[in-house]
């Protein structure tokens, strides 16, 4: 739906004002660091403000009529990856990365919660793994500090590419990951 204020997107916004604020004050622009550096934090706490659900412990899509949606996907981890939560918010997330019902398992981590009826679908953005949305979840465990928890998470990544690999020596956009 295009009725939605995304987790996804909003992240992305924080993190592309954060790295141009790095960029400008690298190059000595301070003015303009200063803009991108005001832009991202405006950004983190409308994210904080508005999508952060409190009683599940997670940062949730809202939808246009105020309703936060309850349909879980890696996009859902990338205030991590922006730098956005606070440590106790982090801790809270992995929670959710943790739990076999919705993303941990033998393989890591599918495009919606195996708890949503969706995800026997298994249809490109139901259920399967992409390499490029783990890839940002494993970024954002690493930029808070939850190393072991990152380098279990790549190792079942890498397991999932390995096996693909071995089997038919192809390099897949996304894998199914039905019968785990």
């Amino acid at each position: 739906t295009l009725n939605i204020e995304t987790v996804c997107l909003n992240s992305y916004y924080a993190l592309d004002a954060e790295i141009l604020y790095c960029i400008a004050h690298e190059l000595g622009k301070e003015e303009e660091a200063s803009i991108f550096l005001r832009q991202r934090n405006e950004m983190a706490s409308r994210i904080n403000e508005m999508l952060w659900d409190g009683k599940d412990g997670i940062y949730k899509n809202r939808l246009w009529s105020g309703k936060l949606s309850n349909i879980l996907t890696p996009m859902n981890f990338y205030p991590l990856l922006a730098d956005v939560a606070d440590k106790s918010r982090a801790d809270r997330m992995s929670q959710h990365l943790l739990d076999p019902k919705k993303f941990w398992g033998e393989y890591v981590i599918p495009t919606v919660s195996r708890s949503e009826f969706s995800f026997t679908d298994q249809q490109y953005w139901r259920g399967n793994i992409w390499g490029p949305t783990n890839y940002l979840v494993y970024q954002g465990l690493k930029r808070y500090g939850f190393d072991e928890l990152a380098a279990e998470f790549a190792e079942k990544s890498v397991k999932l590419f390995m096996e693909n690999w071995r089997k038919y020596a192809t390099n897949h956009e996304n894998f199914l990951v039905t019968g785990e």
